[in-house]
């Protein structure tokens, strides 16, 4: 049942996670994929996945989307990915004087690296604290600047994932929906890009019909990060209205 279930999903991403892209407003990623670097929290690291022993930070392990891309993306355009997540991240991480070098250290690494593509996949950091969202507004804001500052090249992508299904915040007041928002607005003030895997994912401590969730019902497992790559992964190589196959 599980099985079948997971190939419905991924009909569902294969089928509807392509942007609707102008060709004439073709991004970066369309003509240079040579580079590419994740900001992200857990989602991002692969926590809680078999093989994985990140110690909190990211590490390649075979079951995680960011591996998998990373693989994938080498393989077919020789992509040099780049990755930098810590599980529990917020934005305020990425900005200067972030809580660990390698995330504090991410606007001068994109300077100096200047990817064609920068996937930012956060927001769950401060959805379990219940950081007001005018402030994830204001920070997020200080990064996607920064990123288009030091890297005017880059086309940037961010990933809406699944509401996660725990709160550290004693009786929080803001639900998921507020943060996924902000970042809508922000891509469109900021003629930057979206896409929203909510369509394709369990909302966190609820059912898991289609057993995408580790045993906390809030981190993906391995099918959850499978449904997650091929969302990915379907979104770029379609990106340039089926230019890419």
């Amino acid at each position: 049942m599980r099985a079948a279930l997971l190939v419905g999903v991924l009909v569902l991403v294969a089928g509807c996670s392509a942007p609707r892209a102008a060709r004439d407003d073709a991004p970066t990623w369309c003509s240079d994929p040579g580079s590419a670097v994740v900001l992200g929290d857990s989602l991002s690291t692969g926590r809680g996945l078999p093989e994985y022993d990140g110690g909190g930070g990211y590490v390649e392990t075979p079951h995680s989307w960011t591996t998998g891309l990373d693989r994938m993306a080498a393989q077919r355009w020789g992509t040099s990915t780049a990755v930098l997540a810590r599980d529990g991240a917020m934005v305020s991480d990425f900005l200067p004087g972030g809580r660990w070098e390698d995330t504090g250290g991410a606007v001068a690494m994109l300077r100096d690296r200047e990817p064609s593509l920068v996937v930012v996949a956060l927001g769950a950091g401060e959805y379990a604290r219940d950081v007001h969202p005018g402030e994830f507004d204001e920070r997020y804001r200080q990064l996607v600047h920064d990123i288009r500052r030091v890297s005017p090249r880059s086309t940037v992508l961010h990933l809406i994932g699944h509401e996660p299904g725990f709160r550290q915040a004693e009786d929080p007041s803001h639900s998921w929906q507020a943060y996924v928002d902000v970042v809508r607005i922000l891509a469109a003030d900021t003629d930057t890009h979206v896409l929203d895997l909510r369509p394709h994912l369990p909302t966190g401590g609820t059912p898991d019909e289609a057993g995408l969730l580790q045993e906390d019902d809030s981190h993906l497992n391995a099918a959850g990060h499978r449904v997650v790559r091929t969302a990915v992964w379907t979104h770029l190589t379609t990106w340039c209205d089926g230019t890419e196959s």
